[in-house]
């Protein structure tokens, strides 16, 4: 795949060249000295903020204003920033990102200036934070001259000890700095510094693919630092997978959708209503597609299973005006070329596969999110899906046959480090104990949800208030 990242990066660097040449370098270190000393402050404020939240178990939320990006194309070309902010700061945000970057991210440093001036007409606004590829101390100090009040560096493009001369140059003129990686190499290669804020990418940046549980992954090499949950968050469902990160940054689904839903505060709308997730697997009839008691509605392409969707639900699929977010693609035992024609076919978001028919190579390959399922016979198996954990979005754990209605004989491990959804031989009266685990984020029910054979609506419904009771 194209190296986007840098592509960026060299672009990037042609535009410091331009910077120097239209600034006045000792002019603008000397303004942001300037104004440290006006305002003096003990710490950053990012790092107060997020200190704040952390003793109170609120999530610290980063809505971000992006027009475009190299993964997405243009998002919102015409969006009204002063409009955008303001919403973002009603919503709950504590702070706001501003991309700066122009040729990819459609973005300029009169973006930061004018959402400086609109939050600082608010009171207690959130903080701003200059979002770029920084790869010399002049983007700081630009950074701080248009009302930045914290900035990005990202592991990735800088070298350890250029990363830690940034950072400390940026926190001498008040400026809180999250530190990104996106994968266990970079945060090994940065882990001596002593930086506050540890931001997981779950966008690898050189792909742009993003999987979520790479932030789960990455925190437990954390240290104690706060952890802000970086990428390929839409909606409560993604929320409820890295809810235990200190923070989240939010950029393209509120770009997208944000500004027609101002009734919501950011916490209503990511943690929903606190309970489990429940995904009904097995849907094989035009009239349940659209099924919203559900979290997930899982469509089985499995060439073994009996629960594949008959010719009257693929052609509905074919034909739906706008595809379902929440429906999943189910694989198991399929060859790699039959999953790859489905997805030709059918615009899915969201696929499930089963560890024991893919690789991680072809886990990466794909643009969904992937869902990895795996048929527990051994704690071999549990143990074998840490080669899979950094690329996928979020694991299911079921029983030694799936499809079969057989539950997961092996106790799974108290310290199973991974949020996961339970499968195999689940039903309404059986959620209690299932639900106990740590770990245990949701379910996947197939048989639980049938009569006679056939998925039942009212027992999808029945089931998702069951799980509202036991969440409660």
């Amino acid at each position: 795949m194209e190296n986007i990242l840098a592509k960026i990066v060299a672009q990037k660097q042609l535009e410091i060249k331009g910077l120097y040449d239209q600034y006045d370098f000792a002019k603008l270190e000397k303004e942001a000295l300037n104004m440290v000393e006006n305002t003096p402050v003990a710490a950053p404020l990012f790092y107060q903020a997020l200190a704040s939240s952390r003793a109170a178990r609120t999530p610290f939320f980063i809505a971000e204003f992006k027009r475009k990006s190299p993964s997405e194309g243009w998002i919102n070309r015409e969006a009204d920033l002063s409009a955008q902010v303001l919403a973002y700061a009603q919503a709950g945000a504590g702070a706001i990102s501003v991309l700066t970057d122009t040729p990819f991210f459609g973005g300029s440093y009169a973006d930061l200036a004018a959402a400086a001036k609109t939050l600082q007409q608010q009171e207690n606004h959130p903080l701003l934070l200059q979002k770029d590829f920084v790869l010399d101390p002049i983007q700081i100090y630009l950074a701080k001259k248009h009302g930045a009040d914290l900035i990005l560096l990202i592991a990735a493009i800088l070298e350890p000890a250029q990363l830690e001369r940034l950072r400390l140059q940026a926190e001498a003129i008040g400026l809180g700095v999250l530190v990104e990686v996106h994968d266990a190499n970079e945060l090994e290669s940065i882990q001596h510094l002593d930086f506050p804020v540890l931001g997981v990418n779950n966008r690898d940046l050189k792909t742009f693919r993003t999987a979520l549980n790479r932030a789960n992954v990455l925190a437990q090499q954390a240290g104690g630092r706060f952890l802000v949950a970086e990428s390929g968050l839409r909606d409560y469902r993604d929320f409820q997978v890295v809810r235990s990160a200190d923070g989240f940054l939010i950029g393209t689904t509120l770009m997208q959708n944000w500004s027609n839903s101002p009734t919501s505060t950011f916490a209503e709308h990511f943690q929903a209503s606190g309970r489990r997730l429940f995904k009904a697997c097995g849907i094989r009839t035009a009239e349940l597609l659209e099924n919203t008691d559900a979290d997930y509605l899982g469509i089985n392409f499995s060439p073994v299973s009996k629960r594949r969707p008959d010719a009257e639900t693929l052609a509905a699929l074919k034909n739906m005006p706008v595809f379902p977010a929440h429906l999943v693609a189910v694989f198991y035992q399929n060859t790699e070329a039959e999953i790859r024609a489905i997805l030709a076919d059918y615009p899915f978001k969201i696929i499930q596969l089963y560890a024991q028919d893919v690789t991680p190579e072809l886990v990466r390959s794909l643009r969904q999110k992937v869902m990895l399922a795996c048929a527990v016979h051994t704690l071999a198996d549990l143990e074998r899906l840490e080669e899979f954990a950094a690329d996928v979005d979020l694991f299911i754990l079921d029983g030694a046959m799936p499809g079969s209605g057989q539950s997961i004989r092996l106790p799974i491990p108290a310290d199973f480090p991974y949020p996961f959804l339970l499968a195999g031989g689940l039903h309404f009266e059986n959620l209690t104990n299932v639900m106990a685990h740590p770990a245990c984020i949701g379910i996947d029910v197939a048989s639980g949800i049938e009569t006679d054979g056939q998925v039942d609506a009212l027992k999808i419904q029945s089931m998702a208030g069951r799980l509202i009771q036991l969440s409660n």
